[in-house]
């Protein structure tokens, strides 16, 4: 019962939210963020692959929102289940167009140019690109 109730305020949010995944909710990955380790330099771990950015270890695809404001996440808890943030260490270091900020819950977020980067939960392998004009303001990042 308590299952079916908790299923139930997800299911409900993510309707409200205008988020359609339900992908990593009840895997290892279901808090909206995503680790991913910085470069000895603790610059962002990106990538070009297939002419979009992509993060350097695992090659999965990178986004940003429309609705995000220079270094600010418009991406809230229930958002952030689908659209998991591209996490940076606290000590993150800026390099050319990327850069680390400090989110309102206090973790640090990369961005390209002042937009906050994130991944898609239903992008599951590599090149993946699901979530590209998604609700028409989740785009990728082009690089060619």
């Amino acid at each position: 019962m308590k299952h079916l109730l908790i299923l139930s305020v997800i299911s409900g949010t993510l309707a409200l939210s205008g988020c359609s995944t339900f992908n990593n909710m009840f895997g290892n990955d279901d808090s909206g963020m995503h680790d991913v380790q910085a470069t000895v330099k603790n610059t962002a771990p990106v990538a070009s692959r297939n002419g979009m950015l992509v993060d350097a270890t695992n090659h999965m695809t990178l986004y940003t929102f429309d609705k995000d404001s220079m270094n600010k996440s418009e991406c809230g808890s229930a958002c952030l289940v689908a659209w998991p943030a591209f996490m940076a260490p606290s000590n993150a270091k800026a390099s050319g167009q990327f850069a680390a900020f400090q989110r309102e819950d206090g973790k640090y977020q990369w961005a390209v140019n002042g937009k906050p980067l994130y991944f898609y939960a239903n992008d599951t392998k590599v090149g993946d690109k699901n979530g590209d004009n998604k609700l028409g303001v989740w785009h990728i990042v082009k690089t060619k």
